[in-house]
């Protein structure tokens, strides 16, 4: 099973949309995928879960759900102040290191300015790292991703859907 991850809470997010196309992308090739949006956390799941000592039964079962049960993870993450969004970070601080740990994942960033979320990515991927995680080595930076999306909000771009589809192939074969 295979998590994708839209890494903010954000209301109108174009994380959503990359990574509900990521997801299209995953089942399209028969591939068992789901999306956990962060914006369907709990509203005080940083002070409330199991690793702090203060359980929150829906951030509990959100953990047993997308992480525990899962093998790998896509990571779509926006760029924030020149990383990635805190509330992902809490959320990983929030969930059990074994959940984690020896398990895959791939990052896929996102900016609407020229980098991508370069630093982000490099970002979550340390943190990954720590928690034992391998992550792809092949990172997808999608640069000004407003121009990449439909009226619809859909991503469009042929060179940047092969991109992706060409991480996906790496995180399946890991």
């Amino acid at each position: 099973m295979i998590t994708v991850i839209s890494g903010t809470n954000r209301s109108g997010n174009v994380s959503i949309k990359v990574a509900e196309s990521v997801l299209e992308l995953l089942t399209t090739n028969e591939i068992d995928a789901q999306i956990l949006d962060l914006q369907k956390l709990p509203e005080d799941f940083v002070f409330r879960n199991d690793v702090f000592g203060n359980p929150d039964p829906g951030f509990s079962a959100i953990s047993e759900q997308f992480i525990a049960t899962a093998d790998r993870f896509v990571f779509v993450i926006p760029e924030y102040n020149g990383s990635f969004p805190g509330v992902c970070k809490a959320f990983i601080d929030g969930v059990w290191p074994e959940h984690f740990k020896g398990k895959k994942a791939s990052v896929i960033g996102l900016s609407s300015g020229r980098s991508g979320n370069l630093r982000g990515t490099d970002q979550l991927t340390n943190v990954l790292n720590y928690l034992e995680v391998v992550v792809v080595p092949l990172k997808v930076n999608i640069m000004y991703v407003d121009g990449q999306l439909d009226d619809n909000r859909n991503l469009i771009n042929d060179k940047t859907r092969e991109s992706i589809h060409k991480q996906l192939r790496l995180l399946v074969d890991l």
